[in-house]
Formats: structure tokens, C-alpha cells, sequence
């Protein structure tokens, strides 16, 4: 029988922080990113209410076009779900959405 107690699970993306830092992010979002996306830059979720998938690193909601267009410097045809998935994209429109909103657009809901 083992006397060490066993490690809590890691329930933040330590590898990304100096990213979200330079996004001017606070460090709180490295807990985020682990609860949304496991710390998967990569991951895109089911289709929502919206007709769209929340996307990448932050889960951002695909529905955001317009400002990931625009804060990501992406041409008008471009795919945004595609630019979500990319780090650096992920993290513009978090900051974007953070500084209109605070955290509210990552607050668990319920589903009602």
C-alpha cells in the first residue's frame, strides 16, 4: 500500500501560458482552455443552438464571423472555424471578447 498521496489532476494548460499571456490574457484563462478544450488548440465541438461549432484552444463560438474576420486579419471567403483552430487566431478573438465582456462569454449555463 502506497503512503504518497496522489497528485490532483492538472486541470490547466501550463504549456500555452506564456501564449496567453502575450495575448494579454490573464493566467485564469490557462483553466479555461483545460475545461473547454482539454488544452486542444485543435478542438471543434458538435454543431450548437446557433448552427455553429464552438471552436479551438478557448471554444470560441463559431458564429463570432464577423470579429474573427476582422481581428484575425482573415480575407472575406476565409473559413473561420479553419482560423479558430489556429493558436494565435484563438487567442486574438478571446482577448477581443474579453476586453468587450470580462469572462461572461465562458460562464457555464446550465442549457436552459
Amino acid at each position: 500500500m502506497s503512503t504518497q498521496a496522489q497528485a490532483a489532476p492538472l486541470r490547466s494548460c501550463p504549456k500555452y501560458e506564456a501564449a496567453i499571456k502575450a495575448h494579454g490574457l490573464p493566467i485564469e484563462f490557462s483553466y479555461i482552455a483545460w475545461r473547454e478544450s482539454r488544452c486542444n488548440p485543435k478542438s471543434v465541438s458538435a454543431i450548437r443552438v446557433t448552427g455553429r461549432p464552438d471552436v479551438g484552444f478557448l471554444q470560441i463560438q463559431g458564429s463570432w464571423q464577423t470579429v474573427t474576420r476582422n481581428v484575425c486579419h482573415l480575407k472575406r471567403n476565409a473559413n473561420v472555424v479553419k482560423a479558430l483552430t489556429v493558436l494565435d487566431c484563438n487567442l486574438r478573438v478571446a482577448k477581443y471578447l474579453y476586453d468587450i465582456g470580462g469572462l461572461s462569454p465562458w460562464k457555464a449555463t446550465s442549457g436552459q
